[in-house]
């Protein structure tokens, strides 16, 4: 199984801050859109970083509200782990677990950002494909009698 399966069954839409923004601005988009983390663009659009609601959180606990004026640069991680369309789920899923990271932009061969990746889709690709496996061998099963 590759992350290109679980990006076919999700979709490749990912939203994106520049990293000019600030931190307000990011906050609202992660509330609306129900996410943990946007992808950071620079000024040429190429993925500069990543921003989650535990940077925020760390952000606002450090610097209190003064954190939200900031700009989305100033608490951003920049040293972000990326994937390809072709890598394996078990290969990606073992790299989220000895880092601790909950989300995974999927680079094309380009480069250019193809998706994103959470540790919530890979859990639950997982559990459909388990559900599927289970109905085959009931499915074997009831052939058999």
């Amino acid at each position: 199984m590759q992350i290109q399966d679980i990006l076919s069954a999700k979709g490749s839409a990912v939203i994106t801050i520049v990293e000019t923004e600030t931190i307000q601005a990011a906050s609202k988009i992660l509330r609306e859109k129900k996410f943990g983390s946007l992808m950071v663009r620079n000024r040429h659009g190429k993925l500069c970083g990543i921003i989650t609601e535990r940077d925020i959180i760390r952000g606002v606990a450090d610097k209190g509200a003064a954190a939200l004026a900031y700009r989305v640069e100033d608490l951003m991680t920049r040293e972000v782990k990326t994937c390809r369309p072709e890598d394996l789920v078990k290969d990606v899923m073992e790299m989220m677990s000895l880092r601790k990271i909950r989300h995974v932009p999927v680079l094309d061969a380009k480069g250019e950002l193809a998706g994103i990746i959470s540790s919530t889709d890979i859990v639950k690709y997982r559990l459909s494909e388990r559900a599927a496996e289970i109905n085959v061998l009931k499915d074997l099963n009831r052939a058999k009698t």
